[in-house]
């Protein structure tokens, strides 16, 4: 699958996150949804906040709170991560810091607090039911002059739907070496994957001064003197190499320096790949909604996203609607199919079992002893997404308005909608 490249400004990428009991975080609109019992709550207790920000990833934002604060990054939780190339609202937590320090945080550029008060739970991850994206298309942003009402006779020939695949940022740096990093992980070559993430170099790596680096850095094979050149703006592969330079060859103990979703981010990329690399296979054959025995099928919620919790075989007869009865649910959009995330856990189908034995990988290799906490068990994604509430809210620009279940990817839904 070959992702369209987009060039959008924070202003043109608004992100509205919503919760898991369908409410709209709305941009700039104040809020509190606190409990009046848990206004008194002094110890053990947790503020929840609704984060607004603008040119932040989610976790640069919330480190720099801490810091504004004086608390310990660990203390923060939030429901979802969101672009940093956006403007974007979302649920987050921070444990026993009073929600009057949170409201009274103004001096963080581009950072607002909507609303925050007590509760005595946190926010957990994927603790919300979507995003709402408001998007501005332009001939500088996509790359061809958009037209709104093509824009709709698309959506609605699309049936409002498309193909579920994993966007870019699933894979993480602009270099397209994720998945190659998360192989050497699987294998337990941590030596491969160390060297793969300082060396390697594709269009993707802009930089000169990174592009000499490491280059260099591959040639020479030298850590510590790469220290002396390698761009300060590296600064995970500096990471890197300030370890190899004190331990030359404990390639696990330098891979293991990232920070954690750093590290889960190549094996998930990997597990992602092979995910992408079927459902591309699929719509080809053009069986993106005909149920096969190796799928798992779903409903939809009361919000109209796929509920994958209450997701079942279709090969089980005895709990399910025969195959005829699920496509008739997909077709009405009562229903979605799903496909299986490879993992050590899971039962792969005959498409993924062809794409593991050609990275020489099995399920097994899913599991980590050095490690353990790389370990991934599997799971299962919806082969196509809903693109509910879909809307033209302008036309010059264009400017459109959807929803998406969480762990969808917007910019696969533009790109869906801008194909001839």
């Amino acid at each position: 699958m070959k992702f369209r490249a987009y060039a959008f400004s924070p202003e043109e990428f608004v992100v509205e996150e919503i919760t898991s009991d369908g409410l709209v975080l709305e941009n700039g609109a104040p809020i509190n949804l606190g409990k009046p019992e848990d206004a008194q709550l002094e110890r053990d207790y947790f503020s929840r906040f609704v984060l607004q920000k603008r040119n932040w990833n989610t976790m640069q934002a919330l480190a720099e709170i801490s810091r504004r604060l004086r608390v310990h990054p660990k203390r923060f939780d939030f429901a979802g991560t969101k672009d940093r190339n956006s403007i974007s609202t979302q649920l987050c937590s921070a444990f026993a810091v009073p929600s009057e320090r949170l409201l009274a945080l103004n001096d963080v550029r581009d950072v607002r607090i909507l609303g925050a008060w007590k509760s005595k739970r946190k926010v957990r991850l994927g603790e919300l039911a979507g995003n709402r994206f408001t998007i501005t298309l332009t001939k500088e942003n996509c790359g061809t002059q958009p037209n709104a009402k093509k824009i709709l006779a698309k959506a609605k020939k699309l049936g409002f739907r498309f193909p579920n695949y994993f966007g870019s940022q699933r894979f993480g740096s602009m270099r397209g070496n994720a998945a190659l990093v998360g192989a050497a992980l699987l294998k337990k070559d941590f030596e491969e994957a160390v060297n793969n993430y300082l060396c390697f170099v594709d269009e993707g790596e802009r930089e000169d001064a990174a592009r000499a680096a490491r280059a260099r850095l591959a040639r020479d094979k030298n850590y510590a003197a790469a220290l002396d050149y390698f761009p300060c703006f590296l600064k995970y592969e500096r990471i890197l190499l300030e370890h190899l330079a004190r331990a030359p060859r404990d390639y696990a103990g330098a891979f293991s320096r990232f920070p954690r979703h750093l590290q889960l981010l190549f094996v998930h990329a990997l597990q992602s790949e092979i995910f992408n690399d079927e459902l591309e296979a699929r719509e080809k054959k053009k069986a993106l909604f005909k149920p096969l025995e190796s799928d798992w099928w779903c409903p939809r919620n009361t919000l109209g996203f796929p509920d994958v919790d209450k997701a079942k075989p279709v090969e089980d007869a005895a709990d399910a609607p025969n195959a005829g009865e699920i496509a008739q649910l997909v077709k009405k959009g009562d229903a979605f199919l799903v496909g299986e995330l490879v993992g050590a856990d899971s039962k792969p189908t005959p498409a993924q079992e062809k794409l593991l034995k050609k990275k020489k990988l099995g399920v097994e290799d899913f599991r980590f002893t050095t490690l353990p906490w790389l370990s991934t068990r599997g799971g299962r994604r919806p082969l196509f997404a809903p693109l509910l509430h879909f809307s033209v809210l302008g036309e010059k620009p264009v400017r459109v308005r959807f929803a998406l279940a969480s762990g969808c990817y917007a910019t696969i839904a533009v790109q869906e909608l801008l194909k001839p």
